[in-house]
């Protein structure tokens, strides 16, 4: 993945035909009201900012997206403010474009995925977050043994490592809208609801 930071508020990037498959990304059929299409958006948002100083989580974002020769796709993010007009009221400078995503706020629902290699690292992770995470939470286990919390919560998901910043220390962080994909086919469902709860106990 590449960027350009064009200006204060605007951000291009540049996905190869890897980058988009790791994201679960198809420039041809993605549909922002697809939740699949939203989440790998909010990995890329996210996974940016810790690379730039590029923070989109206090505005509105302007996404465009266009497909790329290479079989990949480029992306222009657009933070949008919200500007007072002559008549006293409020409109948004966003740029128009036919084939432009829509404007839309990132803090809605969110997802998160960690991997671990132990159960004891990933009940003790759940130990940490008992009482503190009110979302949902799903354990898996893949085909080679790893073990998978799942997270899904209400809250802006850029924001999601200030709020337990601890996450990394039990675990590696994945793909969410990847793992969502994937798990399914090479994994099984051990607990389906409030699996921090239940890991929390064992």
């Amino acid at each position: 993945m590449e960027w350009i930071r064009i200006s204060s508020n605007k951000l291009k990037i540049m996905l190869s035909a890897e980058d988009a498959r790791r994201y679960a990304l198809n420039c041809e059929t993605a549909d922002y009201a697809d939740p699949v299409t939203r989440e790998a958006f909010r990995e890329i948002l996210t996974d940016v900012r810790q690379k730039t100083d590029f923070d989109a989580a206090e505005d509105k974002i302007y996404i465009q997206m266009y497909p790329s020769k290479e079989g990949g796709c480029e992306l222009f993010v657009t933070k949008v403010g919200l500007l007072l007009s002559e008549h006293g009221q409020h409109t948004s400078n966003a740029p128009k474009h036919p084939k432009a995503a829509k404007m839309t706020s990132i803090s809605q629902k969110r997802h998160a995925a960690m991997r671990f290699s132990s159960c004891t690292s990933l009940t003790a992770l759940c130990r940490r977050l008992q009482g503190h995470f009110k979302g949902e939470s799903e354990v898996w286990q893949d085909e080679s043994g790893a073990w998978w919390l799942c997270l899904c919560d209400h809250g802006n998901p850029l924001l999601l490592s200030k709020e337990f910043p601890f996450l990394a220390e039990y675990g590696t962080p994945a793909n969410a809208a990847h793992a969502r994909l994937w798990l399914p086919e090479h994994g099984k469902r051990l607990c389906a609801m409030n699996a921090i709860e239940t890991f929390s106990k064992l």
